[in-house]
């Protein structure tokens, strides 16, 4: 391999000030290396010594050195950092290795001390007589949204049989390593020939090792072979869960409302008190609300049993002196349900059928025929008219017209015009493909929020019918293991996440019209 020598490249970042008042241009440059002071010099070989000194152009502060610099391959003993001045001191405690080429990354670390401009840079040198050359680059993304993982740490460890594969990351710390930019993007240059493993994770608590709970990426074949420059290595990035569910957090707030949200879905739980718990449907797994059933005291507290583990929770209650009562959300959209729907009324308390005041209440249709209501209660807090709606009609609610369970009322009088949408209000959304899957393979039709509302096994054309008018987009997943979902990835059993793709546009969907689009995945079968 021929010597060469690396010149250093600067990317800078200035940082806006005001002038002072004695007049002048501003500041607006990183700090810049006097070369000729500094040792070694960048790209310098054959280097013995047990410190780098660099030396700048003007005054210099550090900026959080222990998260912000970077040496690969990583010193077996943190070195000691240590800035004075224009002089900044990397002091090597334990011996280098010999024959390696050493790579200090600087992101933003280095700053003048007055305006406070910065720079992203890199510093190379080698105890052999060369530099090594090869490299490897790619991105990180999360494995279900594809959007890129920003400040995750990207770590290569040389293969070896002494580990086991999934123990690597939490056991030991990475030889090289790099950081992923904004878009998920990495590189590692500067690396020694030889098999790796390469890992990606988010490293919350910077020591360098992976932890439960944090995020994980790794290469379904395990290790890489680097062996040239320009080597490409994208990875997916999913949630490293604990063994065992665990409860993240509890709210419990005026006038009686529990919630519990859990690390992930436990396979088990009952809660009880004192008095008797109402449960309310969350519509997820992770998390649980219960209610109350007579007014809440502040030192309740609360017997569990998660996955066969009994304790107790004492959470702390949130009460406030404030007067009392509810609020309302309606189902109606412009004035319109959607067609078929029930009217309902969602009250911030779970309310009682028998406390609803019905001299209260008025339900008559836009002629001012009146309507004897019918009425019922849907997931505690929810009041639902279960009258047809064939033509435009009226409610109206006076203040105190329901009550909560916690005798609360509504203070405001409530007045709503509202009719059914008629079925031709959907619209309708036709996909043609062209692709052959080996695996099943489902589409999402996903609304505004990215919230699924419909889905589909996947086939040359897929029609989606009754659709609200909005825009909307398609997520694909690959359902490797062919249980009806996506399904993320396992460290332990070495499985990578189960393949998402998205539409790379919006789909508006309009009222009584038929969308029809193409999504062609003939190349992304591969």
């Amino acid at each position: 391999m021929k010597y060469f020598l690396v010149a250093i490249v600067f990317i800078v970042s200035a940082c806006a000030q005001i002038n002072d008042l004695t007049g002048g241009a501003d500041d607006d440059y990183a700090p810049q290396i006097d070369s000729a002071k500094s040792f070694p010099f960048n790209g310098q070989t054959n280097f013995e010594g047990d410190r780098v000194v660099l030396k700048f152009e003007e005054y210099i502060t550090l900026v959080k050195p222990n998260d912000n610099i970077l040496i690969t391959p990583r010193p077996e003993v943190a070195p000691i950092i240590s800035a004075h001045n224009k002089t900044l001191e990397i002091l090597f405690v334990a011996p280098l290795q010999e024959n390696t080429t050493y790579t200090i990354n600087f992101n933003r670390a280095i700053a003048d001390i007055t305006e406070k401009n910065d720079s992203i840079f890199q510093y190379v040198f080698s105890t052999g007589n060369y530099i090594d050359s090869l490299s490897i680059s790619g991105n990180v993304k999360d494995a279900f949204t594809n959007k890129g993982s920003d400040g995750f740490i990207v770590a290569l460890y040389p293969m070896t049989n002494e580990i086991q594969f999934d123990s690597i990351p939490y056991l030991t710390k990475p030889t090289y390593i790099s950081q992923t930019d904004k878009d998920g993007n990495y590189k590692i240059n500067y690396l020694k020939y030889g098999l790796y493993y390469l890992f990606a994770f988010d490293d919350r608590n910077k020591n360098l090792k992976l932890d439960d709970g944090e995020n994980i990426a790794f290469l379904p074949e395990k290790n890489i072979l680097v062996n040239r420059k320009n080597i490409r290595a994208d990875l997916k990035s999913f949630s490293i869960k604990s063994s065992e569910s665990e409860v993240d957090h509890v709210n419990f707030v005026e006038p009686g409302k529990l919630e519990i949200i859990f690390t992930f879905p436990p396979d088990s739980f009952t809660i009880s008190t004192s008095c008797a718990l109402l449960q309310e449907d969350t519509k997820s797994q992770d998390s649980l609300v219960f209610w109350l059933a007579e007014n809440p005291t502040a030192r309740m507290k609360f017997a569990t049993r998660l996955n066969g583990i009994e304790d107790t929770l004492k959470p702390l209650y949130k009460s406030s002196i404030e007067a009392k009562f509810m609020t309302a959300a309606t189902n109606i959209k412009e004035g319109k349900l959607q067609p078929g729907e029930k009217l309902k009324l969602t009250f911030s308390e779970p309310i009682l059928l028998e406390s609803i005041s019905t001299e209260k209440i008025r339900v008559m249709t836009s002629d001012s025929t009146v309507i004897t209501p019918v009425w019922e209660i849907e997931n505690l807090r929810t009041l639902v008219l279960t009258n047809p709606i064939d033509q435009a009609m009226i409610l109206q609610l006076d203040s105190g017209a329901v009550n909560s369970l916690y005798n609360h009322t509504n203070a405001n009088k409530i007045n709503i015009n509202f009719e059914n949408y008629p079925i031709s209000y959907y619209g309708s959304l036709i996909i043609n493909t062209d692709s052959v899957f080996n695996a099943p393979v489902l589409i999402y039709l996903l609304d505004s929020k990215g919230n699924a509302v419909d889905t589909s096994i996947y086939s040359k054309q897929i029609e989606f019918k009754n659709i609200s008018p909005g825009d909307y987009q398609l997520r694909l997943v690959i359902d490797e293991d062919n249980n009806g979902e996506w399904s993320s990835g396992s460290l332990t059993l070495g499985v990578i996440p189960e393949k998402v793709i998205y539409f790379n546009e919006t789909i508006a969907v309009k009222s009584k019209w038929v969308k029809e689009v193409d999504w062609f995945l003939k190349d992304l079968n591969k």
